[in-house]
């Protein structure tokens, strides 16, 4: 192992959307505060249409804020992001707002109980999730 690299990693778990570079930016505060290295992660179901220009970009942000990225078909994207996490020894994670209940992003709360979990919202402002449920009402104040 690399004695310069840090032992855990931040990760910033992205779609292939434009928009998810804000994700990206805000992971980068995080990472530096926790002394960790930046990874940033896209899973898609195996099959579904991509945005290869979104990807692309955000290639070129990952690269921008010293992050390297990962992308990754699954047919179990929850399974997938899970497994990178526990791999890859991640403490933090950044995502977007979950868009309901049954999103994968409230389950892993609820089960990575040994990550800290992190939302940035659609104008970039960034939230620890400390209550472990989705609350449309708290989340909603923050979009």
């Amino acid at each position: 192992m690399d004695e310069k690299m840090p032992v855990h990693n931040t990760l910033v778990l992205v779609t292939d959307q434009f928009a998810c570079e804000r994700i990206i930016k805000a992971a980068r505060v995080i990472a530096d505060l926790s002394r960790t290295s930046l990874q940033v992660l896209s899973v898609m179901r195996t099959g579904a249409p991509t945005n290869p220009q979104a990807l692309e970009h955000l290639f070129g942000v990952a690269k921008e804020y010293d992050a390297r990225m990962t992308v990754e078909f699954s047919d179990n994207p929850q399974s997938a992001i899970v497994h990178f996490i526990r791999e890859n020894r991640v403490v933090n994670a950044i995502t977007g707002i979950p868009d309901g209940e049954d999103s994968i992003l409230v389950r892993m709360w609820k089960t990575l109980l040994n990550v800290r979990f992190f939302t940035v919202s659609t104008n970039g402002e960034l939230h620890e999730v400390l209550e472990r449920e989705y609350r449309r009402e708290l989340l909603e104040t923050r979009a």
